[in-house]
């Protein structure tokens, strides 16, 4: 799968708008500094405790107790010489405990595979030796960026074991602090019990996960299985079941139902002039095998040199892993998934790269969550247009892969919050130059493609094969009024030779500017990475100085309003992503902006305004408009392009504010919440 070329372009908030990510219905995990936090720890001659995921009930379960009461130690109180790896880091290291997390030890099992991948995930410069101050960190991609997340060294213990994730050693805790790491991000044990591995697979790498029915696999499947196998792509397996009784029911076969296995290999097995395939599998608990052919004990395997069976790790250990033929996994095994790992920074061989991507940041908001095509409201979901402008191999069609994922839904559900049922829905565009379809174009134009049934997943994906061309991507959830943040992720395999541009002429690769924009960035931020609205006026002057009025800039003003509607983590600058999040909102506006520029004198008067911010789908009343339209234009009575901005900012952070604090369309709030809350905008 490949395309040489491709463009990712948002369209104008309003009707079928991109939106950034406003529903704010996840909890963000504080930013921890590790190096400084460690250091402070040793200068205070104390271990670092984390204050914000305490060794506490608050951080294992929120709907039920654990039949004990844990003890939280740290590994030098639960053995004599802790450390974070024994003898290497392989896929035995990781054992199941009693949360029902299987799908989470398969991934963390298969990343064992892939040194760089672990690396990346678990920092191997840290431990119990010099500098120990009770203290680690991990990093996760999380919902398009990678995170570094901090905890302490304390874990739930019961009669001196471990009671989640452990290691076959007892000395070895990679995987258990690895495990807390991730209930931190998630807001707790319990919020990871029950999953796929596909999530934790894409939390490991940021990669995408292709799903397969094995009914429905197509005939080279063990070709792509022996493929991934041999790059050390995540796989992971499952039998579906058919009703809450059936999780973990275990089959005659020695197979269990509703669990999540890790496929570990595959091989090509020469067997009495023949070629037998072979596909590994682990069981994350440890033990429980496949008892049929090609299983540890297998009479067939006496038809195999003992060389060979050596190559291939096969033993007769009640350790968790089998081989079984690839007709029988695709017999009793009923759900495949792979993950395709996109982290090209891991490797230093350029030759090792295997996906691009495009990413794009949007929510479903008020009249903004449509549902689906059963609603007349389906074209007032965001949409996204794609440009594929050239075939893969000269087959005339250029392939892609879409992917919708809902964000921090998991993180929320201990305020009851549940996976919505998403899907999406793909358009060919009328004409190049069109941003979004409106309900009559729907009704009477089929579909090019869809992701598929509605699913209750955090993330569905499908591949196509189109004509190059032009297209119209509307992510939805199934039921209109259903709000949400989500992420749409474009994925190529080859490099593009032809960069896409935006419509400053800037190159946009993997959804990030590069290039001059970068570079001045970088130099505004300094070592800590963001920019304040100060910074942020040089950048929005120089970056949009030709579509401005002469010798006008974005005020202070304007910039601190545009840094309030972005900054999630309210420390009052910008980091690179948050910046360039914010540079798509101002394009849009921008073509906002001359689209109701009726005259083209470059400003907006009065009824322009109006009717731009209405088209937004905010319900503003005409003395509302009135005030907002006094307060930000100029004495001429006009509005030019940053002033535009800056009412706009205000506009969007009142109504978001008011949405957040609402109840039955009233705010009630006491002096201290009205300053707070009138300051912020």
């Amino acid at each position: 799968m490949s395309s040489k070329g491709i463009t990712l372009r948002v369209n104008v908030p309003g009707k079928g708008a991109a939106q950034s990510p406003t529903s704010h219905l996840g909890i963000r995990v504080p930013a921890q500094d590790y190096e400084k936090s460690r250091r402070q720890a040793l200068a205070n001659d104390t271990l670092f405790e984390d204050p914000y995921f305490p060794a506490d009930e608050s951080s294992l379960f929120f709907s039920q107790k654990l039949p004990f009461k844990p003890e939280w130690k740290r590994p030098g109180d639960i053995c004599k010489d802790p450390q974070l790896f024994y003898g290497g880091a392989n896929r035995f290291d990781v054992k199941q405990g009693m949360l029902g997390d299987c799908w989470l030890v398969s991934a963390i099992a298969s990343i064992t595979q892939d040194s760089l991948l672990l690396k990346k995930v678990v920092s191997i410069e840290q431990g119990w030796g010099y500098g120990y101050a009770g203290i680690f960190h991990f990093k996760f991609w999380h919902f398009g960026e990678w995170v570094d997340i901090v905890v302490d060294d304390r874990l739930p213990t019961h009669n001196g074991k471990l009671i989640f994730i452990h290691s076959e050693d007892d000395n070895e805790f990679w995987s258990a602090l690895l495990e807390k790491a991730y209930a931190k991000l998630y807001g707790g044990y319990e919020a990871l019990k029950g999953g796929k591995t596909s999530e934790a697979m894409v939390d490991f790498t940021g990669g995408v996960v292709e799903s397969i029915e094995l009914a429905k696999a197509e005939p080279d499947l063990f070709n792509k299985i022996l493929k991934n196998s041999r790059r050390s792509s995540l796989m992971s397996c499952s039998i579906r079941i058919s009703s809450r009784d059936e999780v973990e029911a275990k089959l005659d076969s020695g197979l269990i139902k509703g669990h999540a296995y890790s496929v570990t290999g595959a091989n090509l097995l020469p067997v009495r002039g023949k070629e037998v395939k072979l596909i590994r599998i682990r069981n994350p608990w440890g033990q429980k095998e496949w008892n049929g052919d090609w299983s540890d004990k297998s009479s067939i395997w006496k038809n195999v040199p003992e060389e060979k069976r050596r190559q291939l790790d096969q033993n007769n250990k009640d350790d968790g892993e089998f081989w079984m033929s690839f007709d029988d996994f695709c017999k009793h095994f009923t759900d495949f998934e792979v993950c395709n790992v996109t982290i090209d920074a891991l490797y230093e061989d350029e030759n090792t790269k295997s996906w691009n991507s495009l990413i794009q940041s949007g929510s479903w908001l008020g009249p903004k969550a449509g549902g689906c095509r059963n609603f007349p409201t389906f074209t007032n979901n965001p949409q996204f247009q794609i440009y594929l402008d050239e075939d893969d191999d000269g087959d005339g069609k250029c392939s892609c892969l879409i992917a919708l994922m809902q964000k921090n839904r998991r993180k929320q559900r201990k305020m009851g919050v549940q996976d919505l049922c998403i899907g999406f829905t793909i358009y060919k565009a009328p004409e190049e130059a069109t941003t979004s379809v409106d309900k009559q174009y729907v009704d009477y134009h089929l579909s090019t493609g869809t992701s598929g049934s509605f699913t209750n997943a955090r993330e569905v994906q499908n591949r196509f094969d189109l004509d190059p061309g032009c297209y119209i991507i509307i992510p939805c959830s199934f039921n209109p009024g259903e709000e949400g943040d989500f992420l749409l992720r474009i994925f190529t395999e080859k490099s593009s030779e032809k960069k896409p541009k935006d419509a400053h002429g800037v190159v946009v690769q993997d959804g990030v500017r590069n290039g001059k924009v970068m570079s001045m960035f970088s130099k505004l931020a300094g070592s800590d990475g963001a920019i304040d609205s100060e910074e942020l006026q040089d950048m929005l002057t120089a970056y949009f100085s030709k579509a401005m009025s002469s010798g006008s800039a974005f005020s202070l003003d304007a910039c601190r309003s545009m840094i309030a509607m972005l900054d999630e983590d309210g420390n009052g600058t910008l980091n690179y992503a948050e910046f360039e999040n914010l540079l798509v909102i101002i394009a849009n506006w921008k073509k906002m902006f001359f689209k109701f520029d009726k005259n083209r004198s470059g400003t907006l008067e009065r009824q322009e305004v109006y009717s731009a911010v209405m088209s937004l789908g905010y319900e503003i009343s005409r003395n509302t408009m009135l005030v907002l339209f006094n307060r930000f234009a100029r004495k001429r009575k006009h509005m030019h392009l940053d002033d535009f901005a800056s009412c706009l900012s205000r506009v969007k952070i009142m109504d978001d504010t008011f949405k957040k604090r609402s109840n039955g369309g009233r705010v009630t709030m006491n002096k201290d919440e009205f300053f707070n809350v009138t300051l912020g905008i």
